[in-house]
């Protein structure tokens, strides 16, 4: 038996020797010659590769998700392309189109959760998705401590509020609030496919794209804030362009409007580079990542060649949303002369260490080695984050704008049992001298705002601006008086506007004050001290009215209203709190302006006819108009008013007040009639007492009935033969809102006080406190100024804010930094494109002349 047995084995061997003679080849696939488990540490992942298939789990501490199975071998065409041992050990794996591998330690078996793995099913309870959601952030987020949360206090506050009866929408809310102060770009849950909830550190641009959307309700139009945002990067590139010659600049993709790259040359021979992204290089849709790699590659030599004589460059990533680390370093290495270590990283969480990768900055023979500067903000990420650190060591680069996002970690992806996916931070990055930017982001050289909402209405960057001017050339070219009261005349001409008045100021000077066309059908010459209406602008001498009422006492910012108030505001729905003059200020009460009722709410001084039924040819408001503000607001706010409906409120989008920032002109005059019930004065009493006598304001008043001293009319164009059609005088009944009259001169005065915390020609006017409460951020809401405080918008260190009623367009501006601003009265025409257009025009124009270095005053008369 023995030897029968020995023989029986030996012929087994022998058959088989013999069945391969002529064929030695190893016929294995590339990842049956590694057979086990093997597990990617401290990512969460495991691969269990037998002769016949490979398995891929999911897992934690929690419980297990297999997410994926293949046949072995596996085909031609397979997901992976190179399997291979690293260092002996370690099992090294390279995916179709990635461009770095992944790194595997073996095991002896598959983690004990991984027995009994989980299915994924769109019905899994909450309760199982909740906690394999916490585990998975427990065991592999890599910065609780860093961005300061208890994940455990997370967990006792939020599982008490799981029951597996709640809904998607209930989950989904818990699990976005858990995560949302992490601030962490890089984490998300998605409920549907390419729709994920990121929580994002907050930015002002950021808020301003909220603020903006809130904005638009006003005009019932209800936007995402990614359209917006979308919106806002389209504004930034067109600004971008303002600073290039035509015939020097390119775009990729040059067929779309959202670009990854664009750049050209400006007038005075300084490079512009703007990468939006570093993923998409590729005009194929379904390009991979060493695909989109080369074409980055192809594209940048092209773009580098291209600006290889300038003088030096503007490298832009203020809006990279990210993509790959290899696009990154390709990118970077066109300015680097010299090898260098550009980053370490490596996964360290809860669950383990990983492999500690390094990658190195080459060199490239073009390296283009003159002075760049590198803009960055707040909203540059990841591998946008990364391009500024290979690069901020190099000598001839500097760091100009804001603070990066601090999120530099790859995201690591993992499904829920109910088919959601969840990313995470598990990475952490540290640059050639072992420097960690996570949370804090890359600090710049020079710090720059880097966006403003001022600044895409006004086509500058402050931030190119400035890069500019440190590269030796002058950003805002000197306009000779001359040469810009040539070019405001031109467009004064093209838009057939009448009458235009301009006041400069710098460093709390006026340093020019002129006039433009006539002030009257005699043909009288406008001057500083011509009288307009001011439309909006009015809110700006409302709100510093205000201002100084808190001051005083005379009412309360935090107070309900309705305390001040002989009628109720009747919301529709119940309120979380009450409306406040805070809310009022700030456009967040939740009241709107109904164009049924608002249009009607402007009447001709004479007869208190309605202006909209007399040039509309309709009869949709009531004759005469009823001007008392007691029965406005009464039949406004309060069931049963005659002008009362649900859609007078926020409630429409279902929202309460404080959500939202949405701009109300109703609001802001009840704001005013609060602080009258409360003060016992009237507004044209407080204002003059406040503002007017203090600074001087001698031709300034409320237009509350027909003017006794002349004041530039109005017009329209008459819609066919586009003539010029005088409007009757008019007011309306909110007239706080819009109704104030003043001249370029006296609104330089009250410009040079707010931006002087109240004084003027070096005496205190106005109590400081008064002006910095005025100009301080009054509410959380966003707003589409970025901020808000008494009625003022707010951006940065720029305040402003602009008007418009019929015949009327007018701005003021002012630089808190620069000590610069001006004011900008005209009468005109918003409803005319033409007209509109060279308003436009003018305040850019009047924008870049209070840039200008004035050599002498001028004043007019």
């Amino acid at each position: 038996m023995f030897k029968g047995f020995s023989l029986l084995t030996s012929g087994l061997i022998i058959s088989a020797v013999l069945s391969g003679c002529g064929d030695s080849k190893d016929h294995r696939g590339a990842l049956q010659k590694h057979l086990g488990v093997w597990q990617k540490t401290a990512y969460g992942e495991v691969l269990d590769i037998s002769a016949d298939r490979m398995q891929r789990y999911e897992f934690n501490t929690h419980a297990c998700i297999k997410v994926a199975q293949r046949a072995l071998p596996l085909s031609s065409d397979s997901e992976i392309t190179q399997a291979q041992l690293r260092n002996t050990e370690q099992l090294q794996l390279t995916y179709a189109g990635e461009v770095y591998p992944h790194i595997y330690d073996p095991q002896t078996s598959l983690p004990g959760v991984c027995q009994s793995p989980l299915s994924v099913d769109t019905q899994a309870n909450p309760t199982e998705v909740f906690e394999y959601f916490w585990h998975a952030f427990n065991d592999y987020y890599a910065f609780f401590a860093l961005r300061d949360m208890d994940w455990q206090t997370q967990y006792n506050l939020y599982r008490p509020q799981i029951h597996d009866a709640m809904s998607d929408d209930a989950l989904f809310e818990t699990l976005t609030e858990m995560i949302a102060p992490l601030a962490d770009g890089h984490v998300s849950v998605a409920s549907t496919p390419g729709h994920p909830y990121f929580a994002m550190k907050d930015a002002p641009i950021l808020r301003a794209a909220r603020g903006t959307a809130s904005y638009y309700l006003r005009y019932n139009m209800q936007l995402t804030d990614e359209q917006v945002f979308s919106e806002l990067v389209l504004d930034s590139l067109q600004v971008t362009q303002r600073y290039l010659v035509p015939g020097s600049m390119g775009s990729f993709p040059a067929e779309q409007e959202e670009k990854t790259l664009l750049w050209g040359k400006t007038k005075d021979n300084i490079g512009v580079l703007v990468i939006n992204n570093l993923a998409r290089f590729s005009s194929d849709a379904k390009a991979s990542e060493t695909e989109h790699l080369d074409a980055a590659n192809v594209l940048i030599d092209g773009i580098m060649a291209a600006l290889a004589d300038t003088e030096g460059l503007i490298l832009d990533i203020r809006n990279n949303t990210g993509g790959d680390d290899a696009i990154a370093l390709a990118i970077a290495s066109r300015f680097n002369t010299s090898k260098r270590l550009a980053f370490n990283k490596q996964a360290l969480n809860q669950a383990g260490q990983g492999v500690l990768l390094s990658q190195s900055l080459q060199t490239h023979p073009n390296a283009y080695t003159k002075p760049i500067y590198l803009l960055t903000s707040q909203l540059t990420i990841s591998a946008g984050e990364i391009l500024a650190m290979a690069m901020m060591h190099l000598p001839h680069v500097t760091l100009l704008g804001e603070a990066t996002s601090g999120v530099l970690s790859d995201k690591r992806f993992f499904t829920l049992p109910n088919g959601w996916q969840i990313s995470l931070s598990n990475e952490v990055y540290r640059d050639a001298q072992g420097t960690l930017y996570e949370q804090r982001g890359i600090q710049p050289d020079i710090t720059v705002p880097a966006f403003s909402m001022h600044a895409l209405e006004s086509g500058r960057f402050e931030s190119y601006d400035h890069a500019l001017t440190l590269l030796g050339k002058d950003p805002n070219p000197q306009l000779t008086i001359g040469e810009f009261e040539r070019q405001l005349r031109a467009l004064q001409q093209q838009g057939n506007i009448p009458a235009v008045a301009v006041n400069i100021i710098h460093d709390g000077q006026s340093v020019y004050q002129q006039g433009f066309g006539h002030a009257d059908e005699q043909g009288t010459a406008v001057n500083a001290h011509s009288r307009f209406y001011l439309g909006s602008v009015s809110k700006t001498l409302l709100g510093a009215t205000l201002a100084q009422a808190v001051e005083r006492q005379q009412v309360d910012l935090d107070a309900p209203v309705e305390r001040y108030l002989n009628f109720s505001i009747d919301f529709g729905v119940p309120l979380a709190q009450p409306i406040t003059l805070r809310q009022l200020i700030t456009h967040t009460s939740g009241i709107m302006d109904r164009d049924a009722i608002y249009r009607c709410n402007y009447f001709v001084h004479t007869d208190g006819s309605s202006l909209y039924n007399r040039f509309s040819q309709e009869s949709a408001c009531e004759e005469p108009a009823d001007t008392n503000l007691d029965r406005f607001f009464t039949a406004y706010l309060t069931q049963p008013g005659s002008h009362y409906h649900t859609d007078n409120f926020i409630s429409r989008f279902a929202l309460r007040n404080n959500e939202a920032a949405v701009y109300t002109n109703i609001g802001a005059a009840l704001a005013a009639y609060v602080t009258e019930q409360a003060s016992g004065q009237t507004l044209p009493e407080l204002t003059q007492d406040y503002v007017f006598t203090p600074l001087a304001m001698q031709r300034s008043e409320w237009g509350i009935a027909q003017p006794t001293k002349p004041v530039v009319p109005r017009y329209i164009h008459h819609p066919d033969t586009q003539q010029l059609m005088p409007l009757p005088d008019y007011g309306n009944i909110t007239y706080s809102e819009g109704g104030a009259i003043s001249t370029a001169h006296d609104l330089g005065n009250f410009l040079i006080a707010s931006m002087q915390q109240g004084k003027l020609n070096g005496e205190q006017r106005i109590p400081a406190r008064a002006v910095a409460a005025m100009l301080a951020p009054q509410t959380d809401v966003p707003s589409i100024s970025v901020e808000r405080g008494f009625f003022w918008g707010l951006d940065g260190d720029k305040i402003y804010h602009s008007g418009e009623d019929p015949g009327v367009l007018t701005q003021v501006y002012g630089d808190m930094r620069h000590q610069r601003g001006f004011v900008l009265l005209t009468n005109a025409d918003s409803g005319n494109d033409t007209s509109a257009q060279a308003y436009d025009d003018i305040a850019q124009l009047v924008l870049a002349f209070s840039y200008g270095i004035m050599k002498e005053p001028h004043t007019a008369p």
